[in-house]
């Protein structure tokens, strides 16, 4: 027994699965009735700085090192096989923070596990006493979150990363065995990597120069470094090793980062793969700053990528994001060329390490909606010959990013195509009519009935969207044909014979709002084979991760306290609970299958479905009472 606070600050007497209880609720219950509904994936929607707290903190989460490792079984055992992640990109600025704003060259430096330094696999670069010095102290408080502190996070990496590389060097030169190693898969990894990363960080040092990653605002000489550099002109020689000379630890401290983050990037994927755990990882459709200032000649100098409806008015909106141009994708042969061999490359550097991966706003890949910078005057590429008078964008599905897939052994169907919004005869054509492929079903105002038997990704929620405890709340929602107790009573009791069940099931779920949204996540688990659900819904937080389209001072920072485990029982035995009890909605979904299956006369071993239902009905129980003394 564990006596805890829940989020109300009131005391609970949590009830935790004991040890044989775990092994059986996986066996005989989670398991089975996944299998029976034909599951094939369950994805937590939870980016790298939303995991939770550490004892001794960074300041931000990482899906990498001791803390995910702890969380990951805690996943699988209520039914997880999956997490999807945002994009992992380095965020160079903590007033800028959006996982969307990051470059898909370089990895998150705040996901490094600097725990892990003080080990001798890292050559103890660092001491207990340089991470207690420095880093944060989380303490328990009645939220069952809390909030990622960007700030102090940057401000822990640049002292840490600088004291773990002077050390590794004082380590080297004192020919100590362990440094020595750890140097040699650092020259390795500078071999490998280093080229695309050192121009990442010359911009890092460029944009904290100019306090702006708008390189239109630099100098000449700055805004076309790279190009002066490989064209080795006087100017840019001069001006580089002015920038060597000023800024060199900088330039050494990223790289070195770098070094680190990818080397526990390797270890955790070794550790997933044993434990039959993937991670799925989120590809912007855009491409950042960074990017197009290393790479000016494969870019439209003058167009920007955004979306034609959705902003203002529902008029444009305008993301500010590089657009490839599209005469530089391939070549008069039909060979990729520049911008083709680029974009290649940002694929299977997405899939690195990842075993699937998210594709956002699929549209821009296909059809993109661009607007001319200065102007603001767009439209869809399709009806801008004289941008790309070939269609070379009408190629890229077919050309690149399906080949690029199948070299993966990735079907097409598997990853999660955000398909969402947005939409043209052309890319209708291409997408759905030609290759037959699948989208996202957002059942926060789809009725998952629509989707039977299709390949769909479901979810209820995504990253930018409130926690059902709040979306219910709007009355769009709650009072939308996609919500209405009625089709959610109908859908899940189907067999005639469980009429009053069904009647009975109705007027709960249409009194009580808490009733109906697990309802819904019912429909979820039953209408869709794979699924997502934000970490908000799964633990019952109240808060939203990110307001899409909306500036406030808590976007993009919610994050798992230390206690998120402990937090997430006493939730489910309180009087309210609002986290999401698995075998409770399990139970309604595989009920519903067997109604289905019942009317349909599919054969069914309907002894065998029963004992599922009634071993979750046994742990939908004991996870909800208390445990008292």
């Amino acid at each position: 027994m564990r006596i805890s606070l829940t989020g109300a600050g009131l005391l609970s007497f949590e009830r935790r699965l004991t040890q044989d209880e775990q092994k059986d609720y996986k066996q005989n219950a989670m398991t089975p009735a996944l299998d029976y509904l034909g599951t094939k994936e369950v994805s937590m929607i939870v980016h790298g700085t939303c995991f939770p707290e550490d004892t001794r903190d960074l300041g931000a989460g990482s899906p990498y090192g001791k803390v995910a490792a702890q969380f990951i079984p805690f996943e699988i055992l209520h039914g997880f096989n999956s997490n999807q992640l945002g994009p992992v990109g380095t965020i160079r600025n903590p007033r800028r923070i959006s996982p969307y704003k990051s470059s898909i060259n370089s990895k998150s430096f705040l996901f490094i596990d600097f725990n892990e330094l003080t080990k001798k696999e890292y050559a103890n670069i660092l001491t207990e006493k340089d991470l207690d010095r420095v880093m944060l102290k989380p303490e328990s408080t009645p939220n069952n979150y809390t909030y990622s502190n960007f700030p102090e996070a940057f401000a822990n990496y640049n002292y840490l990363i600088q004291k773990a590389r002077l050390n590794l060097r004082s380590k080297v030169l004192a020919k100590d065995p362990d440094a020595i190693n750890l140097q040699k898969e650092y020259n390795e990894f500078k071999k490998s990597k280093g080229n695309v990363l050192y121009k990442e960080a010359l911009f890092k040092v460029l944009e904290d120069t100019y306090r702006t990653d708008n390189f239109d605002e630099w100098s000449e000489v700055d805004k076309n470094l790279i190009e002066g550099l490989t064209n080795r002109d006087p100017d840019a020689m001069a001006r580089y090793s002015v920038i060597l000379a000023r800024s060199k630890t900088d330039l050494y401290n990223f790289m070195f980062g770098q070094f680190l983050i990818n080397k526990q990037i390797k270890e955790n994927t070794k550790l997933r793969k044993e434990l039959h755990f993937k991670y799925n990882n989120d590809l912007q459709g855009g491409f950042s700053k960074s990017e197009e200032w290393a790479n000016q000649d494969i870019f439209l100098s003058d167009y920007r990528l955004g979306c034609p409806y959705g902003g203002s008015n529902n008029g444009p909106q305008h993301w500010d994001l590089p657009v490839l141009n599209p005469k530089k994708l391939f070549n008069k042969d039909g060979s990729l060329g520049e911008a083709g061999i680029y974009l290649k490359n940002k694929f299977e550097t997405a899939l690195e390490d990842f075993d699937n991966t998210r594709i956002d706003h699929v549209l821009g890949l296909i059809d993109p909606y661009i607007y001319n910078k200065n102007t603001k005057v767009g439209n869809n590429v399709s009806n801008m010959p004289d941008i790309d008078p070939d269609g070379n964008y009408k190629q890229v599905l077919d050309k690149i990013i399906l080949p690029v897939l199948k070299e993966h052994n990735i079907d097409k169907n598997t990853p999660i195509w955000e398909n969402l919004g947005a939409t043209t005869p052309v890319f209708d054509e291409i997408y759905y009519k030609k290759n037959n492929l699948p989208g996202i079903s957002q059942l926060e105002w789809m009725r998952g009935e629509n989707c039977i038997g299709s390949e769909n990704w479901g979810l209820i929620g995504s990253h930018d969207s409130d926690p059902a405890t709040l979306m219910i709340k709007k009355d769009w929602v709650r009072n939308s044909d996609a919500w209405n107790p009625l089709y959610l009573a109908g859908l899940l009791n189907s067999n005639p014979e469980r009429k009053t069940e069904r009647d009975e099931f109705c007027k709960k779920i249409a009194e009580d709002d808490s009733e109906r949204i697990k309802a819904k996540f019912a429909e979820l688990f039953y209408t869709h084979k794979r699924v997502q659900i934000s970490f908000a819904d799964f633990f019952g937080i109240n808060k939203t991760y990110n307001v899409g389209g909306h500036e406030n001072n808590t976007n993009w920072k919610l994050r798992l306290n230390k206690d998120y485990e402990q937090d997430y029982y006493d939730n489910l035995s309180s009087e309210h609970p609002t986290a999401i009890n698995m075998p409770e909605i399990l139970k309604m979904a595989v009920q519903a299958k067997l109604d289905s299956d019942t009317v349909k006369k599919n054969p069914v071993d309907k002894e065998k479905v029963n004992q599922i239902l009634e071993n979750l009905d046994k742990y939908e129980t004991i996870l909800k009472t208390p445990e008292e003394e």
